[in-house]
């Protein structure tokens, strides 16, 4: 993924936008009846999640193409969305991550976990490899732990409570938390 450069990975994130707006329907289906969504609130949360695709999408470029820096993506990126945003922050967090270069695991909060898959299907059909973008659902907390703990993990994107980050840090003090 990384050695795809910035351009190539960007054609691909190009295409999740459009692939996204294609699932718009089946997105807001999904976040109605999982989350509650109402059409009001997911709608123009389906809209940002495609334009985070596009957005993302030319930051990696700009980013590669900037004077005097050198983009180093982490080896592994885990994305923890919450439930109450079930598109749109998993998308932009799993979004930037691939376009700077880094493969990501996401695990969405269960109360949201088939909104995330959806998002997740819509970019491995626009061509995000599998091996790049895993979805996972865990069982406990403990391999919530386990997780968060491996040392193949160099950053973890979250949006939650404080404690939330607290628990992390506990079990890795070293973990870059965005």
């Amino acid at each position: 993924w990384r050695a795809l450069g910035a351009e190539a990975r960007a054609e691909i994130l190009h295409r999740a936008g459009d692939v996204l707006e294609r699932r718009r329907a089946e997105l807001l289906e999904v976040m109605g009846a999982e989350c509650g969504k109402v059409l009001e609130q997911g709608d123009p949360e389906v809209s940002e999640a495609i334009d985070f695709a596009h957005w993302y999408a030319e930051q990696g470029v700009a980013m590669e193409r900037m004077d005097g820096a050198t983009p180093v993506p982490v080896g592994l990126t885990v994305v923890t969305p919450p439930w109450n945003f079930p598109v749109a922050i998993p998308a932009g967090s799993t979004l930037a991550a691939l376009a700077a270069g880094s493969p990501v695991v996401i695990k969405p909060a269960r109360q949201a976990r088939r909104s995330g898959a959806v998002m997740v299907e819509a970019l491995w059909e626009a061509g995000v490899p599998r091996d790049v973008l895993r979805y996972v659902q865990l069982a406990d907390s403990s391999l919530g732990t386990h997780l968060v703990g491996h040392a193949a993990v160099e950053r973890v994107i979250l949006t939650g409570g404080y404690e939330t980050a607290e628990r992390f840090r506990a079990v890795r003090p070293d973990l870059p938390l965005l």
